[in-house]
């Protein structure tokens, strides 16, 4: 009997398995695809990463979370931090606010002034929002202490406002411009209209708090989350199926290993990760988890569709940016018809190592979650939009494709949909106007986890949802 099961293929039940273990609960994590750290199409390993990491400078937030781990990931500074992409023009968000500044006037000199503002402002409610998710991990003020803190923040509520409102004026007076901060804001939010939030404001600095690369890649931070479950007796599971839960005071998993053998296991409670494909045969098809979902539910607008593939260093621009999102029309809304390509690339690192390494490529789209759209015909020829595209903006990289296999592509975005974040549309807290939701369910021994839950925190959400989550149980059971 364990004390605890986590299921969850994403970082944050890594997480919260991993705090939970280290702690003194007797935990077993089943992670049916075993895709935390990393994907294999061909014979190349995807981190599979497109969200810009952030939160990792020794004062940050994801650093300070795992360090209660014991865990410490070797990183690198990103910079720029991450590219916005479009037809005619290329903007690299630095981690210096000058060097930001002076690349956005070289783009649109019109503005330099009142983007120069917007940033002034912008970084004062970053660091105040910074701050307010330090001492406030769940976002949401739930003791009264909190909401004294809470109206400590009203005047700055009322300035981002204002602020937001500066920033939309410039929006609407360039439909180029507006692209930028539209991708922008989808690279790094989870959420489909991020703007009208006081978390805009942590988004939109996320350059100059810095991003980040595991130098060993993400599979080393899984790696070691992992090695502290065992280390406290506890269980890692993967490639395994689940074939029921049964939902009591005991939990009941049934699931077939690796081998196709039929086992067991139970616990007395159980986290899930809200991005488990499995989540609504355990909550009975229900579309609300919990009264706070039924407020405020938590709508998935669009699954990640990626292709990945291996490239000849040639064919890639020598400065391209780990992370770069590429407009491919600005007249088109960003989300339909495969507009936004979010690309993740290992161009830099490898050619530090090695001038003429592979160089490893994913390209993602997002996709509502239609039947006729997911169909195998459909993702083929979304495929092959993808790469036209691509050969658009990179006219070399056709010619210096050493892999590129569709139906892996197709296989291994299935398999991703528990790890890679989808968008969300999440309402604000009418008394709070913070998106972010509870762990609790309506189920006393079942907890949910995942980034969902913390939308407006970027990156940061998949490790703070976890260590959430599990200090709630943790507390709830002394």
């Amino acid at each position: 009997m364990y004390d605890l099961i986590v299921i969850g293929d994403d970082l944050s039940s890594h997480v919260a398995a991993a705090f939970c273990a280290i702690n003194g609960l007797k935990t077993a994590l089943f992670s049916e695809k075993g895709t935390a750290g990393s994907s294999v199409a061909g014979d190349l390993t995807f981190d599979g990463t497109i969200t810009p990491v952030s939160g990792f400078a020794e004062n940050q937030i994801a650093y300070l979370s795992l360090k209660n781990l014991g865990i410490y990931p070797e990183v690198r500074l990103l910079n720029p931090a991450y590219q916005i992409i479009l037809p005619s023009q290329r903007i690299d968000f630095f981690h210096d606010k000058e060097e930001l500044l002076k690349e956005l006037a070289r783009e649109f000199p019109h503005l330099e002034g009142d983007l120069r503002l917007f940033y002034d402002v912008a970084e004062k409610n970053s660091n105040a929002a910074g701050q307010w998710i330090s001492e406030h991990p769940g976002i949401q003020p739930k003791k009264m202490k909190d909401f004294f803190d809470y109206l400590k923040l009203i005047p700055r509520f009322v300035e981002s406002m204002f602020n937001t409102i500066r920033l939309k004026r410039l929006m609407s007076q360039n439909p180029s411009f507006r692209k930028v901060i539209q991708a922008q804001h989808a690279l790094l939010s989870f959420k489909t209209d991020p703007l009208n939030s006081f978390f805009s404001s942590w988004q939109s600095c996320t350059p100059l708090r810095g991003t980040f690369s595991f130098a060993q890649g993400k599979q080393d931070l899984v790696d070691s989350l992992i090695r502290k479950i065992k280390a406290s007796d506890g269980l890692y599971l993967s490639g395994c199926d689940c074939l029921s839960i049964h939902k009591d005071k005991v939990i009941e998993l049934n699931y077939t290993d690796d081998n196709g053998n039929t086992e067991k296991i139970e616990s007395r409670h159980l986290i899930v990760s809200t991005k488990w494909q499995n989540i609504g045969q355990l909550f009975d098809h229900k579309k609300t988890f919990s009264f706070g979902d039924f407020l405020r539910p938590a709508k998935t607008a669009y699954f990640p569709f990626s292709i990945f593939l291996g490239v000849n260093p040639a064919g890639l621009p020598e400065k391209l940016a780990r992370h770069s999102a590429i407009i491919c029309n600005p007249a088109r809304e960003l989300y339909a018809h495969n507009n936004l390509i979010i690309l993740e690339s290992s161009a830099k690192e490898e050619r530090m190592k090695d001038p003429a390494a592979k160089i490893l490529l994913s390209a993602t789209v997002f996709l509502p979650d239609h039947q006729e759209i997911w169909s195998k015909d459909n993702l083929k020829t979304i495929s092959e939009n993808i790469m036209n595209q691509l050969d658009h903006f990179f006219p070399f990289l056709k010619e210096n494709i050493l892999f590129f296999d569709p139906d892996e592509s197709m296989k291994l975005s299935l398999k991703l949909r528990g790890t890679i974040i989808p968008r969300y549309q999440i309402k604000n807290s009418f008394f709070t106007g913070f998106s972010a939701k509870g762990s609790k369910t309506r189920y006393a021994n079942i907890y949910l986890t995942g980034a969902s839950l913390l939308a407006d925190a970027g990156f940061e959400a998949e490790i703070l949802s976890g260590l959430n989550t599990a200090n709630l149980l943790i507390s709830q059971r002394k």
